[in-house]
C-alpha cells in the first residue's frame, strides 16, 4: 500500500501545483491557459481519487480528494456539459462514502450547483 500511497501523493501533488497556476491565470483573464491547466489538474486529482474509490477507510482523504476533482471542473472558464457530467460523478462518488459532515457539505453545495446547471439547461 505504501506504493499506491506514494502514487497517490504525488498525483495530488501535481494536482495542487497545476490548480494553482489555473487559479492565477483565470485571475489574469488568460482563460484559455487557465482552462488547460484546471482540466490537467482534474485528470491527476481524479486518477488519484479514483485509487481511493473503495478504500472507504480512507477519509476524510477520499472523500476530499472527489470534492476536489469536482471543483476543479466547476471552475472550468469554459466549461461544457461533458465536465458538469463528470463532476457529478465526483461528487457522488465523494458522498457514497463516510465523509465528515464539513467535507459533506461542501460536496452538497458542489451538487447543488450542478443541480441548478442542468436544471437551467433543461428549461
Amino acid at each position: 500500500m505504501d506504493k499506491v500511497n506514494n502514487t497517490i501523493d504525488e498525483l495530488h501533488q501535481k494536482a495542487l501545483v497545476l490548480a494553482e497556476e489555473a487559479y492565477y491565470l483565470k485571475k489574469n483573464q488568460e482563460l484559455a491557459s487557465a482552462q488547460e491547466k484546471y482540466l490537467a489538474a482534474f485528470q491527476y486529482e481524479q486518477a488519484a481519487a479514483m485509487l481511493l474509490v473503495n478504500q472507504y477507510e480512507m477519509e476524510p482523504t477520499r472523500a476530499v480528494f472527489f470534492r476536489s476533482a469536482a471543483c476543479l471542473l466547476l471552475n472550468l472558464p469554459f466549461p461544457s456539459e461533458e465536465y458538469f457530467r463528470e463532476a457529478e460523478k465526483m461528487v457522488a462518488y465523494g458522498l457514497s462514502g463516510n465523509p465528515p459532515s464539513e467535507i459533506a457539505e461542501e460536496l452538497r453545495q458542489a451538487w447543488q450547483e450542478l443541480m441548478q446547471h442542468f436544471q437551467k439547461e433543461a428549461a
